[in-house]
């Protein structure tokens, strides 16, 4: 090491450590010599030992009180307050968790912890620096590009579940005996697959993320997410969803209804058998937060962008590329961590992050309902409630009739043995592991994931009436990005409207840049499968092999899986490539999941085994699209609809005028 950079102290000289803690530590303004840990204690003990055991001891006190209270009187208030104290929709009667709980009169209560401590004593900026210097020798390196220089097969999976306890299950006598709501998948002959089966990849959108299966979205050649033979890249847009968070509170089956109606009936309960653990139960449970566990997903998406598509940054020469996320706490923090992963820290300088607000009557593209009233109508936005009820009254009736024979002094509905399944994927993504999910068979595990199959056709889908509309705002911005075309305020023909986009934000060309080569968008679960709708991806609606999902049986291998289409962590790749071997112009492919989707169901897209569509023919097909939607109709229109399967749609378009 050279002289210039760092020249060490000799030990040997006197009160050498002592200059070099002083070199550390912040001036405070005592004279010109810095105040340290060491001078200060030898001049204090000097002073002291002067005085009696006794006196030494009553001055140490009383400055020790001076000392702390100066010190709350006179931090910045951004260091000594904090009102971060989660609210729970519905929850039962608040337990500090430092509290010990008392049992049975605390089952189901709503323990919290307000994390970090209102008014920390300790907390002094001035004496925990962390830009010192002494960084030691860095340069960096080239940039990754794995999806272009690891060649074809050799793309790294993602199983997602570290840190998590994988439970045991139920299993009863007649295991091996398929319940007459399945309907078993002809490829398997009949047979089950118990050893294929997991659990965390049966919770619908609370699956952890996960790299699915490569024949998910109807390419059946061995293909995957890596760049092909002949080719190269030329730029990403990538949407991704938030990490594993609380629940929302609300909802059928919400878990924190359930707690406070067995904190309700706490005084009677007395649970046995594989229920006995809900005598010391209480609700751990925050809600919309990210969870630790969430945070990790969020950071380790990140860190697998770069190493695919880090090479694209070598575009940026003059500028910084422009990420989008939304104002709610868990967006927010979903790409700030997703940032962290991505850049690491610090994260200044390295890229600007467009916060979009999402609230009510805010054009927003990444949160659409929210500028679309028909969708607050139960009976449009929440059609799938009616469908979720029926099926989870078929499904669960043995498993309700079995929990029950273990719980004495409440009686379950089948609400509340479906809100144990949620609670069973909440906790173990906020907690590590949780016992209510060795409740529950793998056939009702399965018809847990098949529930929320079926909330998401008909809210967000297919079967959805809003849900081409929604997904359209960001579509529109996707076809000016592509096309690098600055989005004009008003529509032009063949549109008549611009959808939920802001043009605020997105007529800017500073906020919304329509010509980078790398773009990362985060959104919600919801938002993802509106834009899958609204793409007219069919290869994974199943419509063709399946149909449209039924509540009165559940097919086994069916293509439309909400854990494969939207969990936790989702995110759709489109890719931007140049193959000449294939055609003259740039191709698009889309990945969602680790998967490649086959886009046979956009006009013009060939049946390519790698996916591949050109660019321009993409654009026209959904320009065209596009311009069948009626955005007015659809979120403004006076209409609505009847309950259940008096009427249906497998476009996601409303009624007719």
């Amino acid at each position: 090491m050279s002289n210039k950079e760092y020249e060490p102290l000799p030990s040997s000289e006197p009160n050498a450590i002592e200059d070099e803690e002083r070199s550390l530590l912040p001036k405070l303004g005592f004279g010109s010599r810095p105040l340290t840990s060491v001078s200060f204690f030898n001049t204090c003990r000097s002073k002291l030992s002067a005085l009696g055991p006794i006196s030494t001891l009553a001055i140490g006190y009383f400055l020790g009180v001076i000392t702390v209270l100066i010190l709350r009187s006179c931090l910045p208030r951004s260091y000594t307050t904090y009102s971060g104290i989660p609210q729970f929709a519905q929850g039962g009667v608040y337990v500090n968790s430092a509290q010990p709980a008392s049992f049975p009169g605390d089952i189901g209560s709503t323990q919290t912890h307000a994390w970090p401590p209102p008014s920390p004593t300790n907390v002094i900026p001035s004496l925990f620096p962390t830009e010192i210097g002494y960084a030691g020798p860095v340069a960096t390196g080239a940039e990754a590009g794995l999806v272009l220089t690891a060649g074809e097969g050799n793309y790294p999976s993602w199983k997602g579940v570290e840190g998590l306890v994988k439970p045991e299950l139920w299993e009863h006598r007649h295991a091996e005996e398929t319940p007459e709501w399945i309907e078993e998948d002809s490829s398997t002959d009949g047979k089950r697959h118990n050893d294929k089966f997991s659990i965390f990849k049966n919770w619908g959108n609370l699956t952890p993320f996960h790299s699915v299966p490569a024949d998910s979205f109807g390419i059946t050649s061995d293909t995957g997410p890596e760049v092909p033979d002949g080719c190269t890249l030329k730029g990403v847009h990538i949407i991704h969803r938030h990490g594993a968070r609380y629940p929302t509170g609300s909802g059928h089956g919400s878990p924190a209804r359930l707690a406070s109606k067995l904190h309700s009936a706490a005084s009677g309960i007395k649970a046995h058998s594989q229920l006995s653990f809900l005598n010391t139960w209480t609700y751990k449970l925050g809600t919309d937060y990210l969870t630790p566990f969430g945070r990790q997903e969020m950071f380790d998406l990140g860190v697998s962008m770069r190493v695919k598509y880090g090479s694209l940054l070598e575009g940026f020469t003059d500028r910084l590329p422009v990420f989008r996320t939304e104002s709610e706490d868990r967006m927010l923090a979903s790409a700030t961590n997703f940032a962290f992963g991505f850049f690491g820290w610090p994260l200044d300088d390295k890229f600007l992050l467009s916060v979009t607000i999402e609230e009510k009557k805010f054009n927003n593209t990444l949160v659409p309902d929210k500028v679309c009233p028909n969708d607050w109508n139960p009976l449009i936005g929440n059609r799938g409630a009616y469908y979720i009820k029926q099926w989870v009254s078929i499904y669960l009736v043995h498993a309700r009739r079995r929990i029950q024979s273990w719980l004495e002094g409440y009686e379950l509905s089948m609400e509340d043995v479906y809100a144990m399944q949620m609670m069973c994927a909440y906790e173990t993504v906020s907690l590590g592991y949780s016992k209510f999910c060795t409740l529950f068979t793998q056939d009702e595990w399965e018809g847990f994931e098949y529930a929320l199959d079926l909330q998401f056709w008909y809210n967000y889908g297919f079967g959805s009436p809003v849900a081409r509309a929604l997904g359209s705002g960001y579509i529109l911005e996707l076809l000016a990005r592509l096309t690098s075309t600055p989005l004009p305020r008003h529509p032009k023909p063949p549109l008549t409207s611009t959808f939920s986009v802001n043009h605020t934000l997105a007529g800017n060309p500073i906020t919304f840049p329509v010509d980078q080569p790398l773009y990362v968008d985060a959104t919600h679960d919801t938002v993802i499968v509106n834009i899958l709708t609204a793409l007219n991806l069919t290869s994974l609606s199943g419509l063709e092999e399946d149909g449209p999902p039924s509540w009165r049986r559940m097919k086994r291998g069916r293509k439309w899986r909400v854990s494969r289409l939207a969990p936790f962590a989702s995110n759709m790749q489109m890719q931007l490539l140049e193959c000449p071997a294939v055609d003259s112009d740039t191709q698009i492919r889309i990945i969602l999941n680790d998967a490649v989707v086959s886009l046979t169901g956009i006009k013009g897209c060939p049946e390519q085994k790698d996916g591949l569509c050109p660019v321009k023919t993409f654009v026209k097909a959904q320009t065209t699209m596009l311009a069948g939607v009626d955005w007015d109709w659809t979120c403004h229109g006076n209409w609505t609809l009847p309950e259940g399967d008096a009427w249906s749609t497998v476009t996601g378009d409303p009624p007719a005028k």
